[in-house]
């Protein structure tokens, strides 16, 4: 689940990195597209003015001042803003570089010692508008930051309008966005994680619970047993580890009589009495079709004595098959408590002895180890 979040996490950030690249250039064309359409609306007034000019309306200079002092004035986007040169590279117009006007930029450089104003006439006189970039003073923190401006030139006055965007605004805009993303991709991140171990959680749990639980008697399997019991087995504990081999009485015949179906009923309802009856001892388990184990930290008495309620419980519980047909059904038991010598299986060994013994006595009884040792096998 670690993996998978991982790769999920790389994938977002990757799918960041291309929506943040798509996004990037999407608004770099919509402000290319903006400035572009600027210019072109600055060109049109000042084609209005020339006509006026034309038609007497205005001097020429008259039409150029009137032009240079609403252009001056014009804004848009919130600080978008015109400049004005001529074509011998002569400033003519500028809101923040009032000091610049009416001289010769052409030999100006800007950081990077680019020479901008013939890069801005050398555009024009190849197409007479385009994109020129350039580093210049941003009027929003004073500081030197590179530009993108659209050009165009007016033929008629040999004039060039210009207008840009400052790369650093648009970076500042894309990084928003970037923020606004992470936030997002860790918040999705940390959901899917949560979710992911909840998930991992549950599904462990049911892992483990299909893994060492029987389905049908809901009593731990065989393979649990074979990995609790040695472990079990070497522990250090005030009690001796001792265990308790229970097998059902004749229980093929119930099978052959009443159906399998039936029979896994009885089992699963003995398997209840067994884990009752052993209360505050827990570990039960299926060893194989009727037989069931238990083990417990407990004294040979204490085990018989426990095996004994189980014993009486089962004989007393009445199975309703129909109406007109009730039956009853018996256990036997052999019990064995630990040596130092063991291994788990010569454990388990010992008690199953004990149990074949109750049965060999009549069944529906409980033999302990004490009782059988140095007898022969019957």
């Amino acid at each position: 689940m670690l993996i998978l979040s991982l790769v999920s996490l790389i994938s977002m950030l990757v799918l960041l990195f291309v929506i943040v690249w798509y996004l990037y250039s999407s608004i770099l064309k919509e402000r290319k597209i903006l400035i572009h359409s600027q210019v072109d609306t600055v060109m049109s007034l000042m084609q209005e003015m020339y006509q006026d000019s034309l038609d007497g309306t205005l001097t020429k200079e008259e039409a150029q001042h009137q032009f240079l002092v609403y252009v001056e004035k014009l804004k848009y986007s919130g600080h978008g803003y015109f400049w004005v040169l001529n074509t011998e590279g002569v400033l003519i117009m500028h809101p923040y570089n009032k000091s610049g006007i009416g001289k010769s930029l052409i030999n100006v450089k800007d950081k990077d010692g680019k020479f901008y104003v013939r890069s801005i006439i050398s555009t024009i006189q190849q197409n007479e508008s385009g994109f020129v970039s350039y580093y210049w003073t941003n009027p929003n923190d004073e500081v030197l930051a590179q530009k993108l401006s659209y050009v165009a030139l007016f033929k008629p006055w040999g004039w060039i309008v210009g207008t840009g965007l400052y790369v650093s605004d648009l970076n500042r805009e894309i990084l928003s966005q970037i923020y606004i993303g992470l936030l997002v991709i860790i918040g999705l991140f940390s959901l899917s994680v949560f979710v992911s171990l909840r998930l991992s959680r549950r599904y462990m749990t049911d892992l483990r619970n299909v893994a060492i639980f029987d389905r049908l008697t809901r009593l731990y399997r065989r393979s649990y047993l074979d990995e609790m019991g040695p472990r079990m087995l070497k522990e250090k504990h005030t009690k001796p580890l001792s265990v308790i081999f229970f097998d059902i009485d004749l229980f093929k015949k119930v099978n052959d009589q009443y159906g399998h179906d039936y029979g896994d009923m009885v089992l699963s309802a003995i398997s209840s009495i067994i884990q009752k009856e052993l209360l505050p001892h827990k570990n039960v388990f299926r060893y194989g079709g009727e037989e069931i184990v238990a083990l417990l930290y407990a004294s040979e008495e204490e085990c018989r004595v426990f095996a004994e309620k189980v014993r009486r419980a089962t004989a007393e519980h009445v199975f309703h098959y129909s109406d007109t047909e009730n039956f009853t059904i018996t256990i036997s038991s052999g019990v064995a408590v630990q040596n130092a010598q063991d291994s788990f299986s010569d454990f388990i060994r010992r008690a199953d002895r004990c149990m074949y013994f109750a049965k060999a006595r009549g069944r529906n009884k409980v033999v302990t180890e004490s009782e059988v040792r140095g007898l022969p096998e019957e």
